[in-house]
């Protein structure tokens, strides 16, 4: 640590000195944002221009998110431009993005359409295995291996780590989403290509300037998976009144009564699983899991 900074104090000045390097320009202003535990991110200004500094501890989850990041913005999703990634000290890695201008979508925008426009070429990007990208194996060439070699593999995961919460009624919640997952193995095995999804799609995710689509930030919780739009792996985070318009622009095929409601509660274990790890109670998400458990039985 330098000589007389804190921890906060030698974290901007590495950050300065990280686009600086790598920019080559001093920033003008540096604010902190809020952040996920074990991440620090930072709005730079510098020669005229606005970036977004992230850094983490966790190399290969800044590395998954600068991956997902481009790979969006190559097939036309409004995904930040990521400018430089790099190391910040000796303990964390770090990235430089373009700073998206704009405010939160509202629900009933018009620029929903152009979301769902936006997200049906991010889905077009497929990879073999399934899971999420900051827990994929990285090697030195920039290729990664996910965690599960099948959609039924992933599936079951979520059911495994529902029944590790401490609570009685999460392993009655995974053993009826497991149950429900095997009346329809067949279907669920035929899935043998993921695509890449951003994970957390909500309205202070999607930013609108002027009227018009901005960007599609904060990709953190990107993953390869088998979308099935209109719930949770989509646009259930979102407002009521956003889905419905994002859809027209997606323009999604049939996707079959019983996955909505399955995805559903399967997405909702992912929150509680999470939830549970930060010290939270759960006991309403397990609940609203059942619920929709119990429609597909309905």
């Amino acid at each position: 640590m330098m000589t007389g900074l804190g921890k906060e104090g030698w974290m901007q000045a590495s950050v300065a000195d990280f686009v600086a390097k790598e920019l080559g320009c001093a920033p003008s202003r540096l604010a902190k944002l809020d952040a996920f535990p074990g991440n620090a991110v930072y709005e730079v200004d510098a020669d005229g221009r606005g970036f977004i500094v992230k850094a983490s501890a966790n190399h290969d989850a800044l590395r998954a998110e600068a991956w997902a990041c481009a790979r969006g913005a190559a097939v036309g999703c409004a995904a930040p431009a990521i400018l430089r990634f790099g190391r910040l000290g000796t303990d964390m890695s770090a990235m430089i993005m373009s700073r998206v201008a704009g405010q939160p979508i509202a629900a009933e925008h018009p620029a929903l359409i152009e979301v769902g426009a936006h997200l049906h070429r991010l889905h077009g990007v497929t990879t073999t295995g399934f899971g999420w990208l900051a827990e994929a194996s990285w090697d030195g060439l920039g290729d990664f291996s996910l965690g599960h070699p099948s959609w039924l593999s992933f599936l079951g995961a979520i059911c495994d780590d529902t029944r590790a919460l401490a609570d009685g009624f999460a392993a009655e919640v995974a053993e009826a989403a497991a149950s429900a997952i095997s009346d329809h193995a067949d279907a669920l095995a035929a899935v043998e290509i993921g695509v890449l999804c951003h994970g957390d799609l909500k309205a202070a995710h999607i930013l609108v300037d002027d009227g018009r689509l901005a960007g599609v930030i904060d990709w953190g919780d990107a993953g390869i998976r088998r979308p099935v739009v209109g719930h949770r792996a989509v646009c259930a985070p979102l407002a009521r009144g956003i889905a419905p318009l994002l859809l027209r622009g997606y323009r999604p095929a049939g996707q079959g009564e019983w996955r909505v409601p399955l995805y559903e509660a399967l997405w909702m274990l992912v929150d509680a699983c999470i939830a549970h790890g930060h010290g939270h109670r759960v006991d309403a998400t397990l609940r609203g899991a059942m619920n929709y458990l119990a429609r597909m039985q309905g």
